[in-house]
């Protein structure tokens, strides 16, 4: 018997290793993966060419799904950027809804019961531009087109009831900068939209159409006679302000990313996208594959985002306004749009969806000047609102709201006011209501009035054959609406159609 030698016994244990190792690569390299996608399929470890079309096409797809996301907010803000300039309004002209904003048009989540203006700003065209607020009851904001707030304005506002001038500065800014009489933004982008809202005091309509025609943007430059500003009512005119289907979708996202800097936040979605035709500094023109894929991925992608609007309030800790109801906050992410170790993509996606323009003052719960809103999308027992049903609404006494409430229908499809014959979709503590013994009030939703004739002030009409779900306003909250003290509780279902 030959012995064995060393050498001999380290060929054995090195080709056992390469044998393990050989087992160990057939089990994590297979020649066929079976996925969601499809089969994946490789000779001798290298894709066949089918697979690496497969692979590629559902790479490029899952990376333009998670990209419309992403992009909603700044594709719904230059929507409304389209829509008022084919109305008329250009840069630093305001649109006004001097009798209310109409139901006909479609705008997330407007309402009827305060008077809008609002103003879209190129700092790329105009350098910096300030944007000049008047005293009184008006509240508003500035937002850049990520739908970030730069800073709340009137009663919410550092001015308060006061006035106050606001100065954005585009990015990079190396000029002139007031030391006093106004209050400096520095913005990261160009686009920005500022709206305001003139609360209707007393019945007193025309002085909150007034106090928002006194608003005043102009480019800083033209500060010592700035010209008065185009102000064009929205009141019943037909305004589509939604993100588009399809490749438009994508047509505006590239429009916003080519007058606009890269966040160096979004570099990793700047990657994605490019592979699918839209880059910085070039047109958008995708060729037949990205079409059909960008395509599709909106569809998905719009599909997913209703998804998260009605049921990602499950997702988010601290969502539920009212406890054991299914009142529910309508901006749960931080105003900042931040957390501590991420950005809150699904919050804002959860918001910026069904509602348009975010505040400090709505995303902070404390009592003072400004609004805070709640929402709900299915009744006490559950169940989803049906537009061929009738409900009820009971408004406990002593709304936590110094200056008024209102509770407004939205219809499930366009997240805009419900369209009802009567083209009405909100009531309010500004309406006449009936209201009980106790100061509460009970309001009405379905397709039939209430039986009794002194009810149908308190009524809302619904639609049947469409969903719809309520949001109430408190405008100037109190601390009851987050101390637990005030109870609100759930839509009722009354009754079916008949």
């Amino acid at each position: 018997m030959i012995p064995f030698s060393k050498h001999r016994l380290m060929a054995m244990a090195i080709a056992a290793v390469i044998g393990f190792t050989n087992a160990q690569a057939q089990d994590t390299t297979p020649d066929a993966v079976k996925t969601r996608s499809g089969e994946f399929k490789f000779e001798r470890g290298f894709p066949t060419e089918e697979t690496t079309k497969k692979a590629f096409d559902e790479m490029d797809y899952q990376r333009a799904v998670q990209a419309y996301l992403w992009a909603y907010p700044v594709v719904s803000f230059e929507s409304i950027r389209r829509a008022m300039k084919a109305g008329g309004m250009d840069r630093n002209e305001i649109t006004i809804a001097d009798n209310f904003a109409d139901p006909k048009s479609l705008w997330l989540t407007a309402n009827d019961t305060t008077i809008y203006g609002a103003v879209n700003i190129d700092l790329a065209k105009d350098g910096p531009v300030v944007v000049e607020i008047p005293p009184g009851p008006i509240v508003g904001l500035i937002d850049d087109f990520w739908q970030k707030s730069m800073s709340d304005v009137g009663l919410p506002g550092p001015d308060g009831d006061k006035g106050g001038k606001f100065l954005l500065l585009p990015p990079g800014y190396k000029g002139e900068v007031p030391q006093s009489g106004y209050h400096v933004l520095k913005a990261m982008g160009n686009n920005f939209n500022a709206m305001v809202r003139g609360l209707v005091v007393n019945g007193d309509k025309a002085a909150a159409v007034k106090i928002i025609r006194s608003v005043k943007v102009y480019p800083y430059s033209a500060r010592a006679n700035p010209k008065p500003n185009k102000f064009v009512s929205m009141s019943g005119s037909t305004i589509n302000t939604l993100p588009p289907q399809g490749l438009e979708f994508w047509a505006r996202l590239s429009a916003f990313i080519n007058n606009n800097p890269v966040l160096e936040r979004d570099r990793f979605f700047m990657a994605m996208i490019k592979p699918l035709g839209i880059e910085k500094g070039k047109p958008f023109q995708p060729d037949a594959r990205q079409k059909a894929i960008l395509e599709e991925a909106a569809r998905t992608g719009d599909a997913m985002g209703r998804v998260m609007l009605y049921e990602g309030h499950h997702r988010f800790k601290g969502a539920n306004a009212i406890a054991g109801t299914h009142w529910n906050w309508v901006q749960v992410m931080d105003p900042s749009q931040e957390a501590q170790y991420y950005s809150q993509v699904d919050e804002r996606l959860h918001y910026t969806y069904g509602a348009i323009y975010t505040s400090p003052g709505i995303g902070v719960k404390k009592a003072g000047p400004g609004s805070q809103y709640i929402q709900q999308f299915s009744d006490k027992a559950g169940n989803h609102f049906d537009g061929g049903k009738s409900y009820k609404l009971h408004v406990t006494s002593n709304v936590p709201a110094a200056a008024f409430w209102s509770v407004t229908l939205y219809d499930t499809a366009t997240r805009s006011m419900i369209q009802n014959p009567g083209n009405d979709s909100a009531r309010s503590s500004l309406d006449k209501l009936k209201s009980n013994a106790d100061g509460s009030v009970d309001l009405y939703f379905g397709p039939k009035a209430p039986a009794a004739a002194d009810l149908k002030s308190n009524w809302i009409e619904t639609v049947p054959g469409k969903g719809f779900y309520p949001m109430m306003r408190f405008y100037s909250p109190k601390a009851g609406l987050f101390d637990g003290t005030w109870k609100l509780p759930d839509v009722e279902l009354t009754g079916d159609r008949k």
